[in-house]
């Protein structure tokens, strides 16, 4: 039977552009532990409270069965399965045998940790949990993906042979690529990573062809395309909506909301066409859910994310840096991302990805 501890970061199941934009007030991040609900004479599992970037936590036992004078600490990573297992045992039972979970234990990797416990000599655990060390997420930022032209801006078009490679490297390298309809699993899977492209260009079937080339049996890539709605099919500059039929179809894009016209979001009155009109339109042409939202020119304020938050449950901005869920207020709705731009180096691209391990 499994419970559940609530943390700030270790967030439990028992027992997760273009210009400058404007800065939010985020509030400090909540840090509450809950005792696991029990049903029965099962002993009750918790983990202590810590910060947003902690490594390790100290987990106890409490209304162990009488006569308990030792435990074994069970504990595994979900994404690496049992084969990561680690046992470790308390006889300090007048403390309620504390046992410290050190991600070093584990080579640092962040995500969801599976907790069992055992009374010694029992072959059934008396509490069963999980805890979560929310991970670093790096959320890509394209734009073009095409050789530049000399028409735009250099910075936004990525050559394709530049993209082939970087998706190479994520594929190589054991990343598992989301989108926004997965959030749940980003603790759960090995360095996760989303890949979004901004405006719905026409170009961007490059990079559908790249990833359905790269697809096997083991990766399955995942991108999320934020198209301004009024310009699909308008001409041979953008994605037409068969285009965006196609995508949806082959289960690697998600299609998401960039606005009705990419509206500087801060200067408008009304925001029902802008965010309402294209959810509904979108969702209309590609028969999914439009839960995301990116910010036209990255820009915000707390008015333009009240109103978003009526219509999406994620938003992405285009402030610099991997995203971590933290608990601070609307901070779904204030994702960082990660850009890359016409002339970033595999290397360099290696080092954006790269998974964060410590604080």
């Amino acid at each position: 039977m499994k419970r559940y501890i609530a943390l700030p970061v270790l967030s439990s199941l028992l027992l997760a552009g273009c210009l400058p934009e404007a800065k939010a007030k985020p509030s400090a991040a909540q840090q509450v532990a809950a005792p696991v609900q029990q049903a029965g004479p099962q002993a009750v599992l918790s983990a202590a409270p810590t910060a947003p970037e902690a490594t390790r936590t100290t987990l106890t036992l409490s209304k162990a069965p009488d006569q308990t004078t030792s435990v074994q600490y069970h504990i595994w990573r979900t994404a690496d399965g049992q084969a990561s297992k680690q046992v470790i045992a308390s006889q300090d039972a007048k403390a309620g045998f504390p046992v410290t979970l050190s991600l070093q234990q584990f080579g640092s990797k962040r995500g969801e940790y599976q907790i069992e416990v055992y009374k010694e000599g029992t072959a059934k655990p008396i509490a069963a949990s999980s805890v979560v060390f929310q991970p670093h997420v790096p959320i890509l930022m394209y734009h073009a993906v095409d050789e530049y032209k000399g028409k735009g801006l250099k910075g936004l078009f990525v050559p394709p042979a530049s993209f082939e490679a970087q998706m190479q490297y994520l594929k190589d390298n054991g990343y598992t690529l989301l989108t926004f309809e997965r959030w749940k699993d980003v603790a759960k899977v090995n360095k996760p990573i989303f890949v979004t492209f901004d405006d719905g260009m026409k170009n961007n079937m490059n990079a559908f062809r790249i990833l359905q080339k790269l697809k096997d049996e083991k990766f399955q890539p995942t991108a999320t395309e934020y198209a301004i709605v009024n310009v699909l099919g308008t001409s041979d500059e953008w994605l037409s909506k068969q285009d965006v039929k196609e995508m949806i179809d082959s289960g690697i894009f998600s299609v998401q909301s960039h606005t009705i016209s990419h509206a500087d979001l801060p200067q408008i009155k009304s925001y029902d066409v802008e965010l309402g009109e294209a959810k509904k339109q979108l969702e209309a042409i590609t028969g999914k859910p439009v839960i995301s939202i990116a910010y036209p020119f990255g820009h915000y304020n707390e008015q333009v994310i009240a109103e978003a938050s009526k219509y999406y449950q994620f938003a992405v901005t285009t402030k610099p840096g991997q995203f971590i869920q933290a608990g601070k207020p609307n901070e779904m709705l204030l994702m960082q991302r990660v850009r890359i731009q016409n002339d970033t180096t595999i290397e360099q691209f290696a080092h954006l990805v790269q998974e964060k391990l410590l604080p």
